[in-house]
């Protein structure tokens, strides 16, 4: 079964009225939800549309993509297996610092 999760939004009377009129008494969940899947839908699939149109028009910029998916997947690799380690820090004492910056200033 398909998990779900319960939210309530506030409408206008009349456009409410107009919901339950075009989906029918206890069917308003169900025409929403259709509506919601069809929008988003739509919009990924004019997203993959301009996606493409733009590497159409321009080859160079597939090939880029391509790098960069590559880099971002072995990044992701390596970072799983532990490749990547947390840097120390160089401390910086006070009296380095002080003295930085009054010799800057003067």
């Amino acid at each position: 079964m398909e998990r779900v999760r319960t939210f309530s939004i506030n409408l206008p009377f009349p456009l409410y009225e107009k919901l339950v009129n075009k989906a029918g008494k206890g069917r308003v969940s169900t025409f929403i939800k259709k509506l919601v899947e069809k929008e988003l839908s739509d919009e990924e699939e004019e997203l993959a549309q301009a996606y493409k149109e733009c590497y159409t028009n321009n080859p160079h910029l597939l090939e880029e993509a391509k790098l960069w998916e590559k880099a971002g997947i072995e990044a992701w690799l390596n970072y799983e297996r532990g490749v990547y380690h947390k840097k120390s820090t160089k401390k910086v004492s006070k009296s380095t610092s002080k003295k930085t910056s009054r010799n800057r200033w003067q």
